[in-house]
């Protein structure tokens, strides 16, 4: 799955400051989406969420039920999604699809997302057996369409590499992930931001299959082209760095894994895009971890900034990283 969630369009450069709502005629949904979007990539979310639902207030209000209205459920699904709410999202995420299955002229990348959308909030529930249908009809569509985009094509079969993976089908998890990186291949454009995310997947792949070497060899790959790519993201980088860390906690290597963990947490202080639960797990492991070396004082603080973070959120929630190992018990 993509390690970050992005509201698509809403992701665009914005101007527009929630400020300016306060004085004159009330804002239209165009402009609530804008300031949802603003707020969504400052990290405030639960703002972004009410500017979504204000969206798509005033268009039922106005009797707009085609593609305005589908986009602005997608918009505030994806913001479900991040906050663990992911029953939520994929309810959202249903009803964008039917507006959209039923055009007259549907857009097959619109739906195309939508459905890739609907599938990682199923993937978020662990309902693999949903996400992987979904998966399926997101790649029928969007390799019908009259120019398939490889960028989506590579993210889709990535997706649904992780969820055969969390199936336990580990053939078919490598199949999707090679035919991903045989795209990747034959379209060197494709950005480098994918090509890291499905090298993580690969990698947490060959990990479970007990083949370290290429494992290893698959997180560093991925992390050299995260660190290199035009667009940094930042959660995926903390996404292979645990990755990494759970291979080195696997193999025994305590030092080392807690090495690349505090390299993780570093990071954190420079995105506002995880999820808290993806933060929380993450402390709680590199607690553990840090257990394992003697550092016992430190985990203590870091188990505590982890509690907060986990017993705030609803079951169910979640991780950006959809191969990320549970530490704590090793």
């Amino acid at each position: 799955m993509s390690n970050k969630v992005l509201l698509g369009t809403m992701c665009a450069v914005l101007a527009l400051p929630v400020r300016s709502f306060s004085a004159g005629r009330e804002p239209d949904p165009g402009q609530l989406t804008q300031a949802a979007g603003s707020a969504f990539q400052s990290g405030n979310f639960a703002l972004a969420g009410e500017l979504c639902t204000a969206a798509i207030r005033d268009l039922e209000a106005a009797g707009v039920t085609d593609h305005r209205l589908a986009s602005s459920l997608l918009n505030l699904g994806r913001v479900r999604e991040v906050q663990g709410r992911c029953g939520e999202a994929s309810d959202l995420f249903l009803r964008a699809i039917r507006i959209l299955e039923a055009a007259p002229q549907p857009d097959p990348f619109q739906r195309s997302d939508a459905w890739g959308a609907l599938a990682k909030a199923y993937n978020c529930q662990h309902q693999y057996s949903k996400a992987e249908l979904a998966l399926r009809r997101a790649l029928e569509i969007e390799q019908s369409a009259p120019a398939p985009r490889s960028d989506q094509l590579v993210e889709l079969l990535a997706g649904q590499g992780g969820v055969y993976e969390a199936e336990g089908k580990f053939a078919e998890a490598e199949a999707a992930f090679l035919r991903a990186q045989s795209l990747l291949n034959q379209d060197p454009r494709v950005d480098s931001n994918r090509a890291a995310l499905l090298l993580n997947n690969l990698g947490a792949l060959r990990r479970l299959m007990g083949r370290y070497v290429e494992s290893e060899a698959a997180f560093l790959q991925g992390l050299s082209l995260a660190e290199a790519a035009a667009t940094w993201d930042l959660g995926l980088e903390v996404g292979l760095l645990y990755n990494l860390a759970a291979l080195d906690v696997e193999r025994k290597q305590f030092r080392e894994a807690a090495n690349h963990f505090a390299k993780a947490v570093r990071l954190l202080d420079n995105t506002t895009s995880l999820p808290p639960r993806t933060i929380g797990d993450l402390l709680r492991n590199y607690a553990a971890c840090l257990r394992k070396v003697g550092d016992r004082r430190q985990a203590t603080t870091l188990d505590t900034r982890a509690a907060a973070l986990l017993n705030s959120q609803p079951d169910g929630n979640g991780r950006l990283i959809v191969d990320v190992t549970e530490l704590s018990s090793k």
